[in-house]
């Protein structure tokens, strides 16, 4: 394995803070557009060029930049774009369809826009109505009434308070008979009691209903996720991991002299050789943290389960303060053979010797393997846990961990195993 680079926690006083905690903490995503700032605001600064095409590797070691240029176009003369297409965004769709005969008036049409403020991103309505109210100079019953009418905007459930409200709203959308739409409505405000629907002669048609619901209601506006960038690989060289970092995404910095000879030109000179060391810092940072990740973690990487690892834990293998590795993981994945981990996944908490990494583990596993026509309960894991790591643990910490893994709880995931079964 590589050695450390030489950077030492000594360095940094003769370097600027200011500018060096930014610089570690900014993703690699947002890097570029960081150093950008820095050298529009810096004459002795330049930036050679965007992201250069890496010369092909005669290992065969992984291209990223090939692998994202596969997401934008191929003209020279368009920029690279992270969302390839401009769309409207929700809350521009919802301040267009503000309008007569559904908003008939100024004042139900203010009100409309003050609810449209408190949408949140997923579409659901997170405001006080009496607050709204207040503000609009009305009464909470006139706000409640004009919210109402959000059902039937578009996208459809969009204002609700929660799913079942918008799932109701969405119902408008369908062409059922009474006794469909009966069962739809009780189905949807009974969701906690599903199991009493299970043998009603009309379940498979509300099946196909619940299907072409939208949860959350927006969930076609939301932004997609950027791409990850890995900021480096772990990779096994025949026996042996080593440590690759992602250069391709890193700015190429030139650094001159302006034909100036006072104070501001001696500052600006003296700043733009710190940012060219303070990327090598950065790399270095990194590259030092993903040393300690292989040591203490070296058999999670060779197919094991993640071990205890505190945050101090690595600061005092370094030499740095434990705010400083905190702002250099943020943010900041490596790609190795089991995927892509953000390096906060590597630091877990433990109940005595065993990582809670391992704990979500275990527990996934079991519900993966449960009888779908009799799925454990909270109470049944709890005491599996306890009995196979030995350790001692609250009931509550199993509902958290469920949470965590998105995993549902024991009659949710009932009636979904009846559901698909049908």
């Amino acid at each position: 394995m590589k050695q450390a680079f030489n950077f030492k926690q000594k360095q940094l006083p003769r370097l600027s803070m200011q500018t060096w905690l930014p610089l570690l903490q900014c993703s690699l995503s947002d890097l570029d557009k960081h150093i950008q700032v820095i050298t529009n605001e810096n004459p002795c600064l330049e930036v050679e060029s965007g992201f250069e095409m890496p010369e092909s590797s005669s290992d065969g070691s992984h291209n990223t930049f090939m692998e994202y240029q596969n997401h934008v176009s191929n003209s020279a003369t368009e920029e690279i774009e992270w969302m390839s297409v401009a769309t409207e965004s929700l809350y521009e769709v919802l301040d267009a369809q503000i309008s007569a005969p559904l908003f008939p008036t100024p004042i139900s049409q203010k009100i409309a826009k003050q609810i449209i403020f408190y949408i949140n991103d997923e579409g659901y309505f997170e405001g006080d109505v009496k607050e709204i109210a207040t503000q609009c100079d009305v009464d909470a019953y006139k706000v409640e009434q004009v919210r109402q009418r959000f059902a039937y905007l578009k996208p459809i459930g969009v204002g609700a308070v929660d799913y079942k409200e918008s799932f109701l709203f969405q119902l408008g959308e369908f062409d059922m008979d009474d006794e469909l739409s009966i069962l739809m409505s009780a189905l949807i405000t009974q969701f906690e009691n599903i199991e009493k629907f299970m043998k009603h002669p009309r379940l498979h048609d509300a099946k196909e209903i619940l299907k072409h619901l939208n949860n959350p209601p927006a969930i076609a506006y939301m932004q997609s996720e950027m791409q990850i960038l890995p900021d480096l690989y772990i990779e096994f060289k025949g026996d042996e991991l080593t440590i690759r970092i992602n250069n391709d995404f890193y700015p190429n910095l030139i650094v001159s002299q302006i034909d100036k000879y006072d104070n501001f030109a001696k500052q600006k000179f003296k700043e733009a050789r710190e940012l060219v060391k303070l990327l090598d810092l950065r790399k270095a940072t990194l590259y030092n943290i993903a040393l300690v990740l292989i040591e203490k973690q070296y058999s999670f990487f060779m197919g094991s389960e993640l071990k205890p690892l505190r945050l101090q834990d690595v600061a005092d293998e370094l030499g740095f303060n434990e705010s400083t590795i905190s702002r250099a993981i943020s943010d900041k994945y490596l790609e190795c053979e089991r995927g892509v981990y953000s390096f906060k996944d590597f630091f877990s908490n433990s109940i005595g010797e065993v990582s809670t990494s391992e704990i979500k583990s275990f527990l996934k596993r079991l519900v993966e393997s449960e009888d779908r026509e009799n799925p454990f309960s909270d109470k049944y894991l709890h005491e599996s846990i306890e009995a196979r790591f030995g350790v001692a643990m609250v009931r509550r910490s199993i509902a958290k961990y469920r949470q965590e893994l998105d995993i549902p709880a024991f009659k949710e995931r009932k009636f979904l195993y009846e559901l698909s079964m049908l």
